[in-house]
Protein backbone atom coordinates (compact mmCIF):
# COMPACT_ATOMS: atom_id res chain seq x y z
CA UNK A 1 0.00 0.00 0.00
CA UNK A 2 2.89 2.38 -0.96
CA UNK A 3 1.82 5.34 -3.05
CA UNK A 4 3.78 8.93 -3.80
CA UNK A 5 0.77 10.88 -2.66
CA UNK A 6 -0.46 9.96 1.07
CA UNK A 7 -3.46 7.37 1.37
CA UNK A 8 -6.52 9.58 2.23
CA UNK A 9 -8.67 7.99 5.07
CA UNK A 10 -12.69 8.64 5.68
CA UNK A 11 -12.41 9.47 9.26
CA UNK A 12 -15.81 7.30 10.86
CA UNK A 13 -15.81 6.67 6.62
CA UNK A 14 -17.32 10.15 4.99
CA UNK A 15 -18.52 11.68 8.35
CA UNK A 16 -18.87 15.18 6.90
CA UNK A 17 -21.78 14.00 5.34
CA UNK A 18 -23.18 10.55 6.22
CA UNK A 19 -23.81 9.44 9.77
CA UNK A 20 -20.79 8.70 11.00
CA UNK A 21 -19.36 4.99 11.65
CA UNK A 22 -22.59 3.71 9.49
CA UNK A 23 -22.59 1.43 6.12
CA UNK A 24 -23.68 3.93 4.55
CA UNK A 25 -20.76 6.44 5.27
CA UNK A 26 -18.24 3.77 5.00
CA UNK A 27 -19.01 3.44 1.48
CA UNK A 28 -19.68 6.59 0.42
CA UNK A 29 -15.88 7.75 1.34
CA UNK A 30 -14.39 4.78 -0.93
CA UNK A 31 -17.18 5.92 -3.21
CA UNK A 32 -16.30 9.65 -3.22
CA UNK A 33 -12.57 8.15 -3.96
CA UNK A 34 -11.10 7.58 -0.29
CA UNK A 35 -8.35 5.00 -0.34
CA UNK A 36 -9.77 3.49 2.98
CA UNK A 37 -11.22 3.99 6.34
CA UNK A 38 -11.05 4.69 9.77
CA UNK A 39 -13.83 2.47 12.49
CA UNK A 40 -14.73 2.02 16.27
CA UNK A 41 -15.25 -0.91 17.40
CA UNK A 42 -17.02 -2.09 20.85
CA UNK A 43 -18.15 -5.07 22.05
CA UNK A 44 -22.27 -5.37 22.64
CA UNK A 45 -23.32 -7.01 26.00
CA UNK A 46 -23.52 -10.58 23.96
CA UNK A 47 -19.80 -10.13 22.54
CA UNK A 48 -20.50 -8.72 19.13
CA UNK A 49 -18.07 -6.07 17.65
CA UNK A 50 -20.06 -3.20 16.99
CA UNK A 51 -18.92 -0.10 14.98
CA UNK A 52 -19.20 2.95 17.25
CA UNK A 53 -17.42 5.46 18.45
CA UNK A 54 -18.43 6.74 21.97
CA UNK A 55 -18.96 4.44 24.84
CA UNK A 56 -22.64 5.26 24.50
CA UNK A 57 -25.47 5.90 21.68
CA UNK A 58 -26.76 9.14 23.11
CA UNK A 59 -24.15 11.62 20.78
CA UNK A 60 -25.27 9.78 17.20
CA UNK A 61 -28.43 9.14 18.69
CA UNK A 62 -29.98 10.94 21.48
CA UNK A 63 -30.53 7.69 22.69
CA UNK A 64 -28.28 6.82 26.27
CA UNK A 65 -27.68 3.13 25.91
CA UNK A 66 -23.83 2.13 27.36
CA UNK A 67 -22.59 0.01 24.56
CA UNK A 68 -20.56 -2.58 26.37
CA UNK A 69 -24.18 -3.31 28.61
CA UNK A 70 -26.55 -3.33 25.69
CA UNK A 71 -27.12 -6.64 23.16
CA UNK A 72 -26.48 -6.17 19.62
CA UNK A 73 -31.10 -6.56 19.68
CA UNK A 74 -31.20 -3.66 21.90
CA UNK A 75 -28.44 -1.02 20.01
CA UNK A 76 -30.29 -2.30 16.37
CA UNK A 77 -33.21 -0.11 17.84
CA UNK A 78 -31.57 2.86 17.72
CA UNK A 79 -31.49 5.08 14.48
CA UNK A 80 -28.15 7.68 13.55
CA UNK A 81 -30.36 9.24 10.41
CA UNK A 82 -30.65 8.15 6.76
CA UNK A 83 -32.22 5.14 7.42
CA UNK A 84 -28.56 3.64 9.41
CA UNK A 85 -28.24 1.65 12.22
CA UNK A 86 -25.43 0.79 14.41
CA UNK A 87 -23.78 -2.18 12.24
CA UNK A 88 -21.14 -5.06 13.55
CA UNK A 89 -18.15 -5.26 12.22
CA UNK A 90 -18.83 -8.51 10.47
CA UNK A 91 -21.17 -6.47 8.61
CA UNK A 92 -19.13 -3.66 7.77
CA UNK A 93 -16.14 -6.67 6.70
CA UNK A 94 -18.84 -8.15 4.38
CA UNK A 95 -19.97 -4.79 2.24
CA UNK A 96 -16.42 -3.07 1.80
CA UNK A 97 -14.25 -4.41 -0.82
CA UNK A 98 -11.38 -6.35 0.91
CA UNK A 99 -8.82 -4.33 -1.18
CA UNK A 100 -9.85 -1.17 0.38
CA UNK A 101 -7.53 -0.13 3.52
CA UNK A 102 -9.42 -0.21 6.86
CA UNK A 103 -8.12 0.93 10.12
CA UNK A 104 -9.96 -0.48 13.05
CA UNK A 105 -9.75 1.16 16.17
CA UNK A 106 -10.61 -0.72 19.35
CA UNK A 107 -11.76 1.14 21.89
CA UNK A 108 -11.50 -1.45 24.85
CA UNK A 109 -9.67 -4.32 25.99
CA UNK A 110 -12.74 -6.56 25.95
CA UNK A 111 -12.85 -6.32 22.41
CA UNK A 112 -9.62 -7.32 21.31
CA UNK A 113 -9.94 -10.98 20.82
CA UNK A 114 -13.02 -11.32 19.17
CA UNK A 115 -11.97 -8.27 16.37
CA UNK A 116 -8.49 -10.36 15.73
CA UNK A 117 -10.42 -12.80 14.94
CA UNK A 118 -13.37 -11.48 12.04
CA UNK A 119 -10.22 -9.85 10.72
CA UNK A 120 -8.70 -13.34 10.16
CA UNK A 121 -12.16 -14.98 9.69
CA UNK A 122 -12.48 -12.23 6.58
CA UNK A 123 -9.02 -12.72 4.97
CA UNK A 124 -8.16 -8.98 6.10
CA UNK A 125 -4.66 -9.33 7.27
CA UNK A 126 -3.31 -7.43 4.78
CA UNK A 127 -5.72 -4.69 4.35
CA UNK A 128 -6.61 -4.05 7.73
CA UNK A 129 -4.77 -2.19 10.65
CA UNK A 130 -6.12 -2.96 14.28
CA UNK A 131 -5.50 1.26 16.02
CA UNK A 132 -6.03 1.99 19.12
CA UNK A 133 -4.75 4.65 21.83
CA UNK A 134 -5.07 2.06 24.81
CA UNK A 135 -1.22 0.30 24.65
CA UNK A 136 -2.64 -2.51 26.62
CA UNK A 137 -4.85 -3.18 23.45
CA UNK A 138 -2.03 -3.76 21.31
CA UNK A 139 -0.24 -6.23 23.59
CA UNK A 140 -2.94 -8.27 23.31
CA UNK A 141 -3.25 -8.36 19.69
CA UNK A 142 0.22 -9.08 19.22
CA UNK A 143 0.03 -11.77 21.09
CA UNK A 144 -2.82 -13.02 19.24
CA UNK A 145 -1.74 -13.11 15.58
CA UNK A 146 2.10 -12.67 14.40
CA UNK A 147 1.01 -11.15 11.11
CA UNK A 148 -1.70 -8.40 12.39
CA UNK A 149 -0.73 -4.96 11.71
CA UNK A 150 -1.30 -2.58 14.34
CA UNK A 151 -0.76 0.99 14.89
CA UNK A 152 -0.56 2.99 18.22
CA UNK A 153 -2.77 6.25 17.76
CA UNK A 154 -0.41 9.05 19.56
CA UNK A 155 -2.31 11.63 22.28
CA UNK A 156 0.78 13.06 24.13
CA UNK A 157 4.39 12.70 24.18
CA UNK A 158 4.60 10.26 26.44
CA UNK A 159 2.69 8.11 23.91
CA UNK A 160 4.80 8.94 21.21
CA UNK A 161 7.56 7.82 23.11
CA UNK A 162 6.11 4.28 24.15
CA UNK A 163 5.51 3.69 20.90
CA UNK A 164 8.85 4.27 19.52
CA UNK A 165 10.52 2.58 22.39
CA UNK A 166 8.12 -0.41 21.85
CA UNK A 167 8.26 -0.23 17.87
CA UNK A 168 10.05 -3.65 17.52
CA UNK A 169 9.03 -5.33 20.72
CA UNK A 170 5.79 -5.28 19.12
CA UNK A 171 6.28 -5.16 15.56
CA UNK A 172 3.98 -2.31 15.36
CA UNK A 173 2.90 -1.08 11.47
CA UNK A 174 2.19 2.67 12.27
CA UNK A 175 2.28 5.39 14.66
CA UNK A 176 -0.84 8.21 13.84
CA UNK A 177 -0.53 11.57 15.79
CA UNK A 178 -2.83 14.16 15.80
CA UNK A 179 -2.54 16.94 13.41
CA UNK A 180 -2.94 19.57 16.24
CA UNK A 181 0.11 18.11 17.83
CA UNK A 182 2.19 18.16 14.70
CA UNK A 183 0.80 22.26 14.80
CA UNK A 184 2.13 22.36 18.03
CA UNK A 185 5.46 21.04 18.37
CA UNK A 186 6.77 21.72 14.53
CA UNK A 187 10.29 20.99 15.16
CA UNK A 188 10.12 17.98 17.61
CA UNK A 189 7.15 16.69 15.00
CA UNK A 190 8.89 16.61 12.02
CA UNK A 191 12.24 14.97 13.51
CA UNK A 192 9.73 12.14 15.01
CA UNK A 193 7.92 11.54 11.86
CA UNK A 194 11.20 11.06 9.65
CA UNK A 195 13.02 9.40 12.50
CA UNK A 196 9.86 6.93 12.55
CA UNK A 197 9.33 6.35 8.63
CA UNK A 198 13.18 5.82 8.41
CA UNK A 199 12.40 3.10 10.56
CA UNK A 200 9.71 1.57 8.06
CA UNK A 201 6.81 2.73 10.37
CA UNK A 202 3.77 4.17 8.62
CA UNK A 203 2.08 7.21 9.82
CA UNK A 204 -1.66 8.14 9.51
CA UNK A 205 -2.37 11.39 10.59
CA UNK A 206 -5.40 12.31 11.95
CA UNK A 207 -8.28 14.89 11.74
CA UNK A 208 -7.19 16.48 8.74
CA UNK A 209 -9.94 18.62 7.58
CA UNK A 210 -8.22 22.05 6.66
CA UNK A 211 -6.86 22.02 2.83
CA UNK A 212 -3.76 24.12 4.34
CA UNK A 213 -2.96 21.06 6.64
CA UNK A 214 -3.44 18.78 4.40
CA UNK A 215 -0.93 20.31 2.01
CA UNK A 216 1.67 21.22 4.54
CA UNK A 217 2.02 17.35 5.97
CA UNK A 218 1.50 15.41 2.49
CA UNK A 219 4.86 14.74 1.93
CA UNK A 220 5.70 13.42 5.73
CA UNK A 221 3.20 10.93 6.24
CA UNK A 222 2.00 8.02 4.55
CA UNK A 223 -2.26 8.63 5.52
CA UNK A 224 -4.30 11.13 6.06
CA UNK A 225 -7.55 10.72 7.69
CA UNK A 226 -10.37 13.44 7.37
CA UNK A 227 -14.16 13.75 7.68
CA UNK A 228 -14.29 15.84 4.48
CA UNK A 229 -13.10 13.18 1.73
CA UNK A 230 -14.13 15.26 -1.79
CA UNK A 231 -12.36 18.29 -0.18
CA UNK A 232 -9.04 16.96 1.17
CA UNK A 233 -9.08 14.50 -2.32
CA UNK A 234 -9.48 17.85 -4.56
CA UNK A 235 -6.74 19.27 -2.55
CA UNK A 236 -4.42 16.89 -2.76
CA UNK A 237 -5.15 15.67 -6.19
CA UNK A 238 -6.71 17.80 -8.18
Amino acid sequence: MTTSQPLIIGHRGYSAKYPENTILSLLAALYHGADGVELDAWLSSDGIPVVIHDESTKRVSGVDLLVKKTSLTELRRVFLGMGQVIPTLEEVFTALPRDKLVLVEVKDLDAVESVVELIKKYNRLESTVLISFIPEVLVKARGLSSELKIGLNIDSMEKAQWGWSRREELKLYSLNPPIEGLKMFRFFAGMYLKQARNAGLKIFLWTVNDPRDAKEWSSSVDGIITDNVEEIIRTLRG
